[in-house]
């Protein structure tokens, strides 16, 4: 089974600045994304998340006050583009839903 690799930008909410061209990080795969969107929201206040930026050093980093409406918007490509192809989110009951954009 292939693996495929995924580039992203995660927003935590309305307590955290939408994000920018430097925050782009790179997923192994869809389900290391997903993992990363429910650790940052559930345990964020004590556990710090790895974010393997692309533009710059990865960093160890807590994410407090992450609000329901995180997300993680996902592309094929390293250099993003103008629409991403999957949007990964958090459903009405707690777990992780994805869309195509």
């Amino acid at each position: 089974m292939i693996m495929a690799r995924w580039y992203g930008f995660w927003y935590g909410g309305p307590s955290y600045s939408p994000p920018q061209e430097e925050d782009l990080e790179e997923f192994s795969s869809l389900a290391e994304a997903k993992h990363k969107l429910i650790e940052r929201y559930l345990y964020g206040y004590w556990q710090v998340s790895r974010f393997d930026f692309l533009r710059r050093e990865p960093a160890l980093v807590l994410t407090p006050c992450v609000t329901e409406d995180c997300e993680i918007t996902l592309y094929r490509s390293r250099h993003g583009g103008d629409y991403p192809e999957l949007r990964i989110f958090r459903g009405p009951r707690g777990g992780i839903r994805s869309e195509r954009c």
